[in-house]
């Protein structure tokens, strides 16, 4: 079971390498048109880039990171919880549809006011298997539901 535990951060990690390694010549190419310029718009860029697959309800994985100020993600995100339902490879499919979401959603454009929050900021991102209820939804606090 140990061994095990181990192994999932260097599954995110991996999955994510690239992400990291490509995200400031891809945010270096974003225009003003599109920019995200507030968190709400933040929150729904991130929420259209996850779909949650079969068999995960009541999954959730959360994680922790930094973004700069072109939009791009700063390091390796950190997984701060995990919850995971579902049978081994539901598992696994759950934590590889996260950060595939990150990946495809970062870097994302930025305005450069928003550009310079976010710098100040470090994002506590959960994707969540449930039925949407209230949640914490306070600047750099986001819980992405999945969609219905």
């Amino acid at each position: 079971m140990r061994r095990h535990r181990e192994q999932r951060p260097q599954l995110i990690g991996g999955l994510l390498t690239a992400l990291v390694l490509a995200a400031p010549a891809a945010a270096q190419g974003a225009t003003q048109e599109g920019a995200v310029n507030d968190w709400a718009t933040f929150r729904a860029r991130l929420a259209g880039c996850w779909q949650a697959p079969a068999g995960s309800d009541g999954s959730l994985i959360a994680f922790r990171f930094g973004l700069d100020k072109t939009g791009a993600m700063r390091g390796n995100p950190l997984v701060t919880a995990r919850q995971l339902t579902g049978d081994k490879e539901t598992q696994q499919l759950y934590e590889e549809a996260a950060a595939r979401a990150l990946e495809t959603c970062l870097p994302v454009p930025v305005s450069p006011s928003f550009g310079a929050i976010l710098g100040e900021s470090p994002i506590r991102l959960r994707f969540v298997n449930t039925k949407p209820t209230a949640a914490y939804q306070l600047n750099s606090n986001i819980t992405i539901f999945a969609p219905e």
